[in-house]
């Protein structure tokens, strides 16, 4: 038989943080039964500004995969039967938290488009003599894959910069996009070069963008239709010096490797959508895998 080499394996998961200290905005959790097992799932929308909000998914089993009881759990049940939303008190009264979770990026089936989504299981309640200082922040380590202007609808440059990269994650390797303005975007695009990898932090920007779309009816009042969706942006403030192996603690990603993963990641795609399109169940097995500007071919 011959030998099968999967660089993937050299993977390693990319840090990816977001961290909020807001107010609850909107709260919904449930428990449901999966095969005899229970779990929390749902998400919470955490309130950071009067145009800011970041919505946290969560998912917690009750039991963990040894059989033995999940703190975890029991932590959310409590936001579940104790914390108050701005939806549900009003936003003096709902319960202002300090998250910590992830990032966890993704691109949409229907658009294309490379988006972002936030998950966490851990939120704490702020005691009432501790600072309140309102604020979304990430931390996320990337393989820049290009650093370019960004253009508008119309192809007119804004100003501001993208980085564009990719991220090993659990489930394989996603594409991300960050972007830097200013001063900022000015020393990002001459201080570092595609197939490095860097650590970047800075704001999260989530606008709620509600569209109310309204419903002719024959008799009464128009029916309303509300559709609520989130405008993320991931502004960098500030990054690392470039990894470099013998030099940083961390050590880079591999431009091999990391190309060897997007394969991966194209072929999985490709076999989902030929399996949707023959009405057969996809794999569920996990992948290996962890004008201006410069771009790679990858």
């Amino acid at each position: 038989m011959a030998e099968t080499t999967t660089k993937e394996t050299n993977l390693r998961q990319a840090n990816a943080k977001a961290t909020a200290v807001g107010v609850v905005s909107e709260k919904d959790l449930k428990i449901v039964t999966e095969d005899g097992k229970n779990k929390v799932t749902g998400h919470i929308t955490v309130k950071t500004s009067d145009v800011n909000f970041v919505k946290y998914n969560v998912n917690v089993n009750e039991k963990t995969k040894a059989g033995t009881d999940n703190k975890t759990y029991a932590g959310i049940q409590t936001v579940m039967n104790e914390y108050k939303s701005i939806a549900e008190v009003g936003e003096e009264e709902a319960t202002k938290v300090r998250v910590t979770g992830d990032i966890s990026p993704f691109t949409d089936k229907q658009s294309g488009e490379k988006k972002v989504a936030y998950k966490s299981n851990f939120f704490n309640r702020l005691k009432s003599d501790e600072d309140y200082e309102p604020h979304a922040e990430f931390a996320v380590e990337v393989f820049i894959s290009g650093i370019n202007p960004e253009l508008d609808a119309d192809g007119v440059e804004t100003g501001r910069i993208v980085v564009s990269g990719w991220m090993p994650t659990y489930n394989g390797i996603e594409p991300i996009d960050l972007v830097a303005e200013g001063e900022v975007g000015q020393a990002v695009d001459s201080g570092f070069e595609v197939g490095q990898t860097v650590e970047f932090y800075g704001d999260i920007i989530n606008n709620r963008i509600e569209t109310v779309t309204e419903i002719p009816v024959k008799i009464g009042k128009p029916r309303r239709k509300v559709k609520v969706d989130y405008k993320s942006d991931l502004i960098i403030t500030g990054a690392s010096e470039p990894y470099e192996e013998g030099i940083t603690p961390e050590v880079p990603y591999v431009a091999d490797t990391i190309q060897a993963a997007i394969q991966e990641r194209a072929n999985r795609l490709e076999e989902a959508k030929a399996k949707a399109q023959s009405g057969a169940k996809a794999s569920t097995a996990k992948p290996s895998g962890a004008a201006h500007g410069r771009s790679l071919g990858f």
